[in-house]
């Protein structure tokens, strides 16, 4: 890395013109309207990561899967409704006894079960017991998810050799922020966690057994603690939290939350020597600022799309070209389009590539870190066409939803029979159907 520059006051002045430019910039960015939310929770539960389920057959079926750290999980459907909620109970760990805290939450489907049959499953991380915990999504009213037990064959933790401490469960530098991704030519299913407090990210094979599920250690990365020139402390200066994987290309996209996002093939297993997009405090002209958090993909026909960031310093969302990771804008949420209203200090973020109703051309659900009442948070559901509307011209080619894929399974070689899109006016109702092999 280069070492530290100190700017001559000319050009000091310069980089400081330049910043302020930069937050004139984040004033003037387009403020897009939600159109659902949840209820509102309030401390110790905290919202944090939604992951949106699609119903194989019936669209408004799709659920909105949420981790809420102290409080467990919560379970929504379309219209922001509370369909479940769930507690995991405190368990031992290195002697000690520890309360569940689910931090970061994803979906994949088809997950192959010890008896060959297939699962829907959502997997979360448990931070305050350093494991993942994985459930499988059923129809079942009231409680589609059902826990699949961590396998006594698997390691009991994922971090268990804290740097610098003998004992990281007191300071939970541990499992912290999740993406899945099923490799469709291995038909294999891995889990990409990154640690808190630690500038690591590791790639787990997530495996069926007949007591449930273990993991198995795949592959670490060890990012730079220094930065051009400037030392990241242990903790939120060098950890990672919101990363998501390309499914059709397997490349891990892993936001460092005070330098930026990061690119690693996973195929390869080659990460990329410097961040793609660097936070404002490196790149004055960058429109994030740390922490950078929530990433989320909008998947397009022939491999187009967008990647959405969240930039928690500044409450904004910056939209990224798929292929080539060109700026294409920001936005902030707000009730109506109303500025000052609506969310802040988000952290995670999913997106569909795919219609639902009253969501006909996709669903972005965004973390509200300061929702209405003092001291609560929750999710904010924004209508795709919304956001493409807001940005503008350089989104717009992003607006219609792909066809020709099974909307169930991203990584599959298209197949036009695999998604049947019925649109019937403003109640348009996207049919899901998967093939089952």
């Amino acid at each position: 890395m280069r070492a530290a520059v100190h700017l001559p006051l000319n050009l000091a002045a310069c980089a400081a013109g330049l910043a302020l430019a930069s937050s004139a910039a984040v004033a003037q960015l387009p403020t897009v309207p939600w159109t659902v939310q949840t209820p509102t929770l309030s401390a110790p539960v905290d919202a944090d990561d939604p992951a949106v389920w699609l119903h194989p057959t019936d669209a408004g079926k799709s659920l909105v899967i949420t981790s809420v750290k102290n409080g467990g999980l919560r379970v929504y459907d379309l219209g922001g409704n509370q369909v479940q909620s769930l507690l995991n109970a405190s368990a031992t760990v290195d002697g000690v006894s520890q309360a569940s805290r689910l931090n970061n939450v994803d979906v994949q489907y088809g997950f192959k079960l010890a008896d060959g049959s297939r699962a829907d499953v959502a997997v979360f991380t448990d931070r305050g017991q350093d494991r993942l915990r994985m459930f499988k999504i059923t129809d079942t009213l009231g409680a589609p998810l059902q826990e699949i037990n961590l396998s006594a064959s698997s390691a009991a933790r994922l971090y268990p050799n804290g740097v610098g401490s003998g004992q990281p469960i007191a300071t939970q530098a541990t499992a912290y922020g999740v993406t899945l991704w099923r490799d469709a030519g291995a038909d294999k299913l891995y889990a990409l966690v990154n640690q808190r407090r630690e500038a690591v990210v590791s790639q787990f094979e997530l495996t069926a057994t007949n007591d449930g599920f273990k993991t198995t250690l795949v592959n670490t990365w060890n990012f730079p603690t220094t930065f051009q020139g400037t030392a990241l402390s242990a903790g939120s200066r060098r950890q990672f939290e919101g990363m998501v994987v390309d499914q059709q290309t397997g490349m891990l996209y892993a936001a460092q939350e005070d330098v930026g996002i990061w690119r690693v093939n996973l195929l390869s297993g080659v990460a990329d020597t410097a961040p793609l997009v660097r936070s404002k405090e490196f790149d004055p002209n960058s429109p994030l600022t740390s922490d950078i958090e929530g990433l989320t993909i909008r998947y397009g026909a022939n491999g187009k799309g967008v990647v959405i960031a969240s930039s928690q310093g500044d409450s904004t969302f910056a939209a990224f070209d798929r292929q080539t990771f060109a700026y294409l804008g920001g936005f902030k949420v707000g009730k109506n389009g109303v500025d000052g209203s609506g969310v802040d200090n988000s952290d995670g973020a999913d997106v569909t590539s795919f219609g639902l109703p009253g969501f006909e051309k996709g669903l972005l659900v965004v973390h509200d870190g300061q929702a209405a009442e003092v001291g609560t948070t929750n999710f904010k559901y924004v209508r795709w066409e919304d956001v493409v509307t807001g940005v503008g011209e350089k989104l717009q080619p992003y607006l219609d939803t792909p066809v020709g894929f099974d909307p169930r399974n991203i990584a599959a070689v298209p197949e036009p029979s695999a998604a049947l899109l019925m649109l019937g006016g403003l109640g348009g109702v996207l049919a899901l159907r998967r093939r089952r092999g």
